[in-house]
C-alpha cells in the first residue's frame, strides 16, 4: 500500500510566473526532499490533508473552507509554510497586510553558512504588521540592504502545530535568480554578437552577491524552514548533495574548439595525474577526435558531447543543426553524444526555448549558462547546484541547468577577450580555490568549470592545473558532467520517510545506494566523524 507523503506543496492555479506546483516541489528535490505531493491548491479535500506532517502553500488567497481545513491539521499538530499570503488569508493567520511592498528586496538571515549581507530577492515581496503571536525570524531589507520595518520571514505555533510565513515567493525568486530575467528574452544587452544567456542578467545581479551561489543559498534556507515548522517527535531526513559525502564537487568541462592532438594529450594527462575526469564537447566539422580516441578516452573515464556551432538566426535552426550535430556524432563514433550540450560561443535564443529543443533530442543537462562581464560574474546564475530550467508558465523540462562559473578566456588576461576578468594565473588560483573551499564549508553548492584544450596547452594550465590538484588535496571530487548527472538522477529517486527524533539510522529505503548520504537532523549529538552542521543545526550523517 502507498503511504500517504510527508509534504504536501499547493500552489493556487493562476498566471503568476513560476507558479506551478511541480516548479514549488523542486525546491525539495534540489535540497534531496522527495517525499512529497505536488497539487493545485483547489483540489484540497480533508483526505488530501490526512496523515500529512506538513504543508506548503504557494502564494494564494484560499477560499474560507480550505484555510479552515489547513487551520484545523495545525491545530492537530502538522506544519504549516505559507508564501506570500494574500490578504485575506494573511488576515486569518494574524497579519495585517500593508497593501503594499518592496520590489526586489533582500532578505536578512542571521544563521551559521549565510551571508552578512543577506540574499537578494527577485520580484515582489508583501509588507504585513504581524500579531504578537507572530515572532520575525528574518527581517525584510530594502533593495540596498536598509531596514524596511518589516519582516520576510515570520514563525508562530497555532494549537499543536507550527505557522511559518514568508513574505515572497521563494520559487520563482529561486527561478529569476538562475535563469534570468524573462522580460529581456531575445534582447542583446551584452554588446557582444550572438546572444548569450548572459544577455538575460543585464541589472540583475548586485556586486555584493558575487561570490555567493545566493539561488541555492535560499533553498537551504527553504529546507531550513522545513525543520522548523516540522512537527514535534520526528524529523525530516534528506538527502546530501554529493556523492561519497564529499563536502562539494568540481565539475570540468572542455570545449573542442578545434583543439590540436597534443592539446588534448596535455589536459588528459593533467586530468589523470590528478585523479580528474570530464567532458568533451566536440565540433562537428574537422574535430582531431576520432574513434579509436574517443573509444579509449571513453575507457579511462572521459565522456563526451557535442558542440554545436549556432549562428545568427540561431532560433530557428537551433533544432535542425542539433540534429545534424547529433547524427554526425553517431556516424563518427558509432554511438549516441552523452546526455550533456554545450553550444559553441554560448550561443543563446529567447529565454529557454532552446532548453525545450535540446530535451526534445535525450539531452539531460545543459551547460551554456556561462558567467561573463560584462553584466555578472562568478555565480551570474546565482547557483551552482543543478535544476530543471523551466518556463515562466509553470512548465518544467527534463533538462538541468549546470551553470559554468569560468572558462579559460572568461577568467585569464592577455586573450583580448572584453568579457575577460583579466587576471594573471596566481589570481585566477586564489578565487577558484578559494570559491571551492567556500563550497565545502558555508555555501554548501558546487562549481563547473571549462578548459579548452588549446587553451590549456597555451596559457591556462598554469591555472587549472593547481586548481585540481587543490581539488584532490581536499578530497574534493573533479568529475565529469556525466557522473554529476547519474549521481543527481539517482538522488531524485530516492524518498527518505521521516524518522523519530534523535534517530541516526535509515531504513526500509530498499537497495544499497553507496554513493549516498542522508542528513538526519539531530539535536543532541556531539560534533564528530558522523556529523555535520549546516545553518546551526546538527546533522547524523548515515550512508544508505
Amino acid at each position: 500500500m502507498h503511504e500517504t507523503a510527508s509534504i504536501l506543496v499547493l500552489t493556487e492555479t493562476s498566471d503568476r510566473w513560476f507558479g506551478s506546483p511541480a516548479i514549488l516541489g523542486e525546491l525539495l528535490r534540489v535540497e534531496g526532499i522527495n517525499d512529497f505531493d505536488a497539487v493545485p491548491l483547489e483540489s484540497v479535500n480533508e483526505d488530501l490533508l490526512t496523515d500529512r506532517y506538513l504543508v506548503v502553500v504557494g502564494p494564494s488567497d484560499p477560499p474560507n473552507h480550505i484555510v479552515e481545513l489547513l487551520f484545523s491539521q495545525v491545530k492537530a499538530g502538522m506544519g504549516l509554510i505559507c508564501l506570500a499570503p494574500g490578504e485575506a488569508f494573511a488576515s486569518r493567520l494574524g497579519l495585517a497586510p500593508g497593501f503594499t511592498g518592496v520590489m526586489h528586496p533582500r532578505v536578512a538571515v542571521s544563521l551559521p553558512d549565510f551571508p552578512e549581507t543577506g540574499l537578494p530577492v527577485k520580484g515582489w515581496a508583501q509588507q504585513y504588521d504581524p500579531s504578537p503571536n507572530f515572532e520575525m525570524t528574518c527581517p525584510l531589507l530594502n533593495t540596498d540592504g536598509t531596514p524596511t520595518g518589516s519582516p520576510a520571514i515570520l514563525e508562530s505555533a497555532k494549537g499543536n502545530g507550527k505557522i511559518t510565513v514568508v513574505a515572497y515567493d521563494v520559487a520563482s525568486c529561486v527561478y529569476l535568480l538562475r535563469q534570468g530575467n524573462p522580460l529581456l528574452a531575445g534582447a542583446r544587452s551584452t554588446g557582444f554578437k550572438r546572444m548569450r544567456p548572459s544577455d538575460l542578467f543585464h541589472d540583475w545581479q548586485n556586486p555584493i552577491d558575487t561570490r555567493y551561489p545566493v539561488a541555492d543559498l535560499h533553498t537551504h534556507l527553504f529546507r531550513e524552514l522545513i525543520h522548523r515548522t516540522w512537527p514535534d517527535g520526528t524529523v525530516l531526513p534528506w538527502l546530501w548533495y554529493f556523492p561519497d559525502n564529499a563536502d562539494t564537487v568540481f565539475v570540468l568541462t572542455s570545449d573542442d574548439d578545434w583543439s590540436k592532438i597534443e592539446h588534448f594529450e596535455d589536459l588528459v594527462d593533467s586530468c589523470e595525474k590528478n585523479d580528474a575526469s570530464l567532458t568533451f564537447y566536440l565540433v562537428r566539422e574537422k574535430s582531431v577526435v576520432d574513434r579509436p580516441l574517443l573509444d579509449d578516452l571513453s575507457n579511462r573515464g572521459f565522456d563526451f558531447s557535442i558542440h554545436p556551432d549556432l549562428r545568427p538566426p540561431i532560433h530557428p535552426h537551433w533544432e535542425s543543426r542539433l540534429v545534424e550535430h547529433i547524427q554526425q556524432f553517431k556516424d563518427a563514433y558509432g554511438r549516441s553524444p552523452s546526455p550533456s550540450v554545450r553550444n559553441h560561443a554560448i550561443t543563446w535564443s529567447g529565454y529557454i526555448p532552446g532548453a525545450r529543443i535540446e530535451s526534445r533530442h535525450g539531452f539531460t543537462f545543459d551547460a551554456n549558462y556561462f558567467s561573463m562581464l560584462p553584466l555578472a560574474k562568478y555565480y551570474m546564475a546565482g547557483s551552482g547546484l543543478p535544476m530543471p530550467i523551466a518556463d515562466p508558465s509553470g512548465d518544467l523540462f527534463p533538462i538541468f541547468q549546470l551553470p559554468t562559473q569560468f572558462s579559460d578566456e572568461t577568467t585569464l588576461g592577455g586573450q583580448g577577450f572584453e568579457w575577460s576578468l583579466d587576471l594573471t594565473p596566481e589570481q585566477g588560483i586564489g578565487l577558484v580555490t578559494g570559491l571551492i573551499d567556500e563550497n565545502a564549508t558555508t555555501n554548501h553548492s558546487m562549481m563547473c568549470v571549462n578548459a579548452h584544450p588549446v587553451s590549456f596547452a597555451t596559457y591556462s594550465a598554469p591555472l587549472w592545473d593547481p586548481v585540481m590538484a587543490h581539488a584532490k588535496i581536499k578530497n574534493v571530487p573533479v568529475c565529469s558532467v556525466d557522473r554529476l548527472s547519474r549521481f543527481w538522477h539517482q538522488r531524485r529517486e530516492i524518498c527518505l520517510r521521516p524518522v523519530p527524533l534523535n534517530n541516526a539510522t535509515i531504513e526500509g529505503i530498499g537497495r544499497l545506494h553507496p554513493e549516498m548520504t542522508a542528513m538526519i537532523p539531530n539535536e543532541n549529538r556531539s560534533p564528530g566523524k558522523n556529523i555535520r552542521s549546516l545553518g546551526g543545526r546538527t546533522f547524523s550523517v548515515c550512508k544508505l
